[in-house]
């Protein structure tokens, strides 16, 4: 093959042979080096080839625009001096291409934002709540996962129940800074600002930040670049505040015949029936808000409930006295417990007749979930199986035997749920005649 001292004029003039697909023109002064033209391009490269342990091999050096020919000869004079150490240039240039892309992930991780990587964890925690086959309590859930929404959100967007803008989250400031500027003074600092105004939400950010920074010292995209004993300060530790005993708020017996008088006498009986449902059926507060009419069956006297435990939810009696209040409710919509000025349809915040109903009848503060811990507490005055208590309610089975072994009829739950009710009407002094109730028309309002 001819062989010409390469010039700029003789490299610009140079083209591809008509018929075939690359073509190349070979250096007098430097062995091994070309300019290669393809078919169909206007890029033309400089090249180097040579032989190594017998075999022949090729390394493209650079477009010719880029690399000055004076350039190109001393790139491959330096080639061929690794050939002659027994050095194959190919895996040179693959090792310093592995090591520059990771110099470049390193600056990457180096100055990613914790939003990055809390973005991640909050797409893996949802993927594993997708997968039936894992269980509850090793997978988050609804509720869980907008706990950590909410306590990250940027805030200043309105309100989806009443008015008013929300607020920025605990955690929002620490999502604003690099991964690598966490550590333990920076937490210190942060939960001693947040535990000035939000003592609670301070603690719950800081167990839901350390669940996330233990989560990114196993991933091994971020434990190079974090400080994984970040969260497991003494010092920092100090600062959380310290958890809120649980407000145990409960009617007592002789509470029932006040509380049941004032809030019979509500003058809305929508909210009258939801609150003495929460007592007689002791469930949670949006359990009994959701339900349905097509949840009812006034035929078989059951329930389906809405459960935060199991998601196809859960079926529980009808008893007679709460089947006789919702039952002489307005049929406005879907919902049971419907509000004609709600966005919604049904009632949204029962609280405030509630706590009226309480101080006109000279009671302590009790939350709504407190009524749910009424029923759990009162169940025992008429020796109610703590097992059936729970599958009333809805709370997990814990014990070997309940898990696997009993399977309580509706029936049987019925007997006792029934007895629980007609023992909270005598306290109360309600004289109720249990009558058949139906599906009948009722006057809209």
């Amino acid at each position: 093959m001819a062989k010409v001292n390469l010039t700029t004029n003789r490299i610009s003039d140079f083209q591809c042979a008509d018929g075939r697909n690359q073509d190349f023109l070979w250096c007098s002064e430097v062995k091994g080096l070309a300019v290669r033209a393809t078919a169909g391009s206007t890029i033309k490269r400089y090249i180097y080839q040579s032989r190594i342990e017998g075999k022949t091999i090729r390394v493209t050096i650079g477009k010719v625009d880029v690399w000055k020919i004076k350039a190109a000869k001393e790139e491959a004079r330096r080639l061929q001096t690794l050939i002659d150490q027994g050095i194959d240039p190919r895996q040179e240039a693959e090792e310093k291409r592995k090591k520059a892309e990771s110099v470049r992930s390193e600056s990457k991780r180096k100055s990613m934002l914790v939003s990055e990587a809390w973005n991640a964890y909050l797409a893996y925690q949802k993927d594993k709540m997708q997968r039936n086959h894992i269980e509850r309590g090793k997978k988050w859930g609804e509720r869980h996962l907008r706990d950590h929404e909410n306590l990250s959100q940027a805030g200043g967007e309105r309100k989806k129940r009443g008015g008013g803008l929300t607020k920025q989250g605990v955690l929002f400031p620490l999502l604003q800074m690099r991964l690598t500027d966490i550590n333990a003074e920076v937490l210190k600092d942060w939960q001693r600002k947040e535990a000035e105004t939000r003592a609670n939400n301070a603690r719950q950010g800081f167990e839901m930040f350390r669940a996330f920074w233990r989560w990114c010292a196993s991933r091994p995209e971020y434990n190079a670049v974090i400080d994984s004993q970040a969260v497991e300060s003494k010092d920092l530790r100090d600062e959380v505040p310290s958890r809120k005993s649980k407000k145990f708020d409960v009617l007592q017996r002789a509470h029932l015949s006040i509380w049941f008088k004032a809030v019979r006498e509500l003058n809305n009986p929508t909210i009258s029936a939801y609150l003495q449902g929460l007592l007689l059926l002791g469930c949670r507060r949006e359990e009994l808000a959701c339900l349905r009419w097509q949840d009812v069956d006034f035929q078989w006297n059951n329930l389906w409930i809405k459960d935060k435990v199991f998601e196809e939810g859960r079926k529980i009696p009808l008893t007679p006295y709460f089947c006789s209040l919702i039952a002489a409710l307005p049929r406005r919509n879907e919902w049971v417990f419907s509000s004609p000025t709600s966005s919604n349809g049904r009632i949204v915040e029962p609280r405030i007749p509630h706590n009226r109903a309480l101080s006109i009848a000279g009671l302590p503060p009790l939350t709504l979930h407190g009524l749910r811990r009424t029923f759990a507490s009162l169940a025992e005055w008429v020796e109610m199986p703590r097992g059936i208590v729970a599958q009333i309610m809805g709370h997990a089975p814990s014990a070997t035997a309940e898990r696997h072994y009993i399977d309580r009829p509706l029936e049987l739950l019925a007997v006792w749920h029934e007895k629980y009710e007609k023992w909270i009407l005598e306290q109360a002094g309600i004289k109720y005649i249990p009558t058949k109730q139906g599906l009948h028309a009722v006057t809209t309002t």
